[in-house]
């Protein structure tokens, strides 16, 4: 039960409260050569959302030390009867990741999402701040990072990038 200004109340199911609060939410935003990251962040998690151009996949990767290196990734892509496959993934060298749990880490993701609409792919995501796993990056509101952006053709977590770019976002 909410309690609206004029004093009335009314009745929001659960499930609802946090499409409400998405929706309400002040999200973030970066486009670079047409690849766009959303973002948002609470006291203990980062909420995103990676659109690209295609129908494979797509991906983000937080604080890189050499091109892909030592990112905390996040990668996803739909398949045609809508199962969506998101990864939790660890730059092992500048030019190739692998998933944290290959590597005897954890997958932090939560509530994974997406869509593919044949003309582009969204993935979105929650990942812990810090998740306390070596192959995740810790993650501070406040700070500047660098991050990685990227996708593919294919669905899958290995084929070669259509395009790969960076920005810096502010948490």
């Amino acid at each position: 039960v909410i309690n609206k200004t004029d004093g009335t109340d009314i009745t929001i199911p659960i499930e609802e409260i946090e499409n409400i609060t998405f929706a309400t939410a002040s999200w973030n935003e970066t486009t670079v050569q047409g690849i766009t990251f959303q973002w948002m962040t609470d006291a203990e998690y980062l909420y995103g959302m990676v659109t690209a151009p295609t129908s494979g996949w797509v991906s983000v990767g937080f604080d890189p030390t050499n091109q892909m290196q030592n990112a905390n990734i996040i990668i996803g892509y739909v398949e045609s009867n809508g199962t969506v496959n998101i990864r939790d993934d660890f730059g092992t060298s500048p030019g190739s990741h692998a998933s944290d749990l290959s590597l005897g880490g954890t997958d932090n993701i939560m509530e994974p999402a997406g869509e593919d609409t044949g003309s582009s792919t969204m993935i979105s995501f929650k990942i812990p701040l810090d998740s306390a796993d070596q192959f995740d990056r810790v993650l501070v509101p406040g700070t500047t990072y660098p991050i990685i952006l990227g996708y593919g053709s294919s669905d899958n977590y290995t084929s070669f990038h259509t395009l790969v770019t960076s920005t810096e976002i502010d948490l």
